[in-house]
């Protein structure tokens, strides 16, 4: 597909920030051209750009992975003084391998590394696991520049041949990676493949946007066009979405009107809330009535100072006696035997998973105990204790999670090292 005139600007844009050393963050629904706008990024740079790709990371093959594009990095450096690294789909990588290992890793080689100042990242990404894209809690994406994806405008419509007409955007929106399928057919817009894909990439448009976007997507099918929402990552996720109306309100695009789109938006739940106090208040909703439970989450004791004080929290308003499961973790900061004794005054055991654990424990849960059947899958120990915002972070109850399995591993665990 060729670049419309809005994808050829966001390009150049983007390539003289990574030319600068810049980190580059770009998010965006599923089909909204993120891939295929960091591939012309990679062309446009030629031999001093290197693209790896976020799904192709698993914990077995991370540090292949990583060694990989610290080689080629170097050797662009070595070569023609700069290095520009375009990660694709970055948040899929961290949610499959060790995070906190390739942050390091990523910190070190474009924030601290002693070329750090002539190697620039793109870093893509979808809005559902945005949290690693807007995390304040990351000294790689803290100091990352966000540069919004394209929107469809008049030049863009001209150049695809086809005039800005309600149709074609009730079809498109903003959404350039849409807009640039269509053809013109003697002299006509073509666009019945353009909403044939529209109304498949629907559904996973509802799941992925933040909860604030998709919930002025339901108040708009059911009472017509509103003023976009006041929160600015809503309104980011909505751009390619929505479709003028009168008096700066907006509808949505066709897509979003079908039943397949309307039946997704009835599945989504809230999201957690990112207020701390409101947190706790969830957290302790999903432990009422339970006489006691195992919280699973490999990364929640990284400091275990913050941890306790969110413990503290719950035991504010909630007696139910817990036991956390994590896993020792490289570089984090350590236990003190005063602070397992503050975890015990909780109510509150902490154990360390055996390693040979860690790969099968790897989903964040809340194991509930005693006569009640499952428990829950939660966001990570960060978004509840509210150090990374919550994205599109939800709780989800789960009645088959395998009990015994977590017991078996609790007898493993051990207390934390000292």
């Amino acid at each position: 597909m060729r670049l419309l005139p809005s994808q050829r600007s966001w390009v150049n844009q983007v390539c003289e920030h990574l030319i600068d050393g810049e980190t580059v963050i770009a998010r965006g629904v599923p089909g909204s051209g993120k891939t295929f706008l960091l591939e012309a990024v990679a062309r446009e740079l030629g031999d001093t750009s290197v693209r790896t790709r976020g799904r192709t990371y698993t914990e077995a093959n991370q540090e292949e992975r990583a060694t990989a594009f610290h080689v080629d990095v170097a050797e662009a450096l070595d070569r023609h003084g700069a290095a520009q690294l375009l990660f694709d789909d970055y948040p899929h990588a961290l949610r499959n391998t060790n995070g906190l290992r390739l942050q390091r890793q990523l910190l070190k080689l474009l924030v601290d590394g002693d070329q750090a100042l002539d190697t620039g990242a793109l870093l893509t990404g979808r809005w559902g696991r945005n949290m690693h894209l807007v995390s304040t809690g990351s000294p790689l994406v803290a100091r990352a520049r966000v540069v919004a994806l394209p929107i469809a405008d008049g030049e863009d419509f001209t150049a695809v041949g086809c005039p800005c007409s309600a149709d074609v955007v009730a079809s498109v929106g903003g959404n350039t990676a849409l807009l640039s399928r269509v053809a013109p057919v003697l002299g006509r817009a073509a666009l019945h493949q353009v909403r044939d894909a529209a109304e498949i990439l629907a559904p996973t448009w509802v799941a992925d946007v933040p909860w604030a976007a998709a919930s002025w997507i339901k108040g708009v099918l059911r009472d017509g066009p509103a003023l976009l929402p006041d929160d600015d990552l809503a309104a980011e996720a909505l751009a390619p979405l929505v479709v003028p109306a009168a008096e700066r309100r907006y509808g949505v695009v066709r897509a979003l009107h079908t039943e397949a789109a309307r039946a997704a938006l009835d599945g989504r739940v809230p999201t957690w809330p990112a207020d701390f106090r409101e947190s706790v208040r969830a957290f302790c909703g999903l432990l009422s009535g339970v006489p006691e439970a195992i919280w699973v989450d490999r990364y929640m004791a990284v400091n275990p100072a913050k941890l306790l004080r969110f413990v503290q929290a719950v035991r504010s308003d909630c007696r139910t006696p817990l036991r956390l499961l994590v896993a020792e973790n490289k570089n984090e900061i350590g236990f003190t035997a005063a602070g397992i004794a503050a975890f015990g005054q909780q109510h509150c055991e902490v154990r360390v998973m055996h390693p040979g654990d860690r790969k099968q424990l790897h989903d964040r849960q809340l194991i509930f105990l005693g006569e009640l059947e499952g428990g829950v899958v939660l966001p990570t120990a960060r978004v509840l204790m509210c150090q990374d915002p919550p994205g599109s972070a939800v709780a989800v109850k789960a009645p088959t999670l395998d009990r015994k399995l977590m017991l078996d591993a609790w007898d493993r665990a051990s207390p934390p090292k000292l």
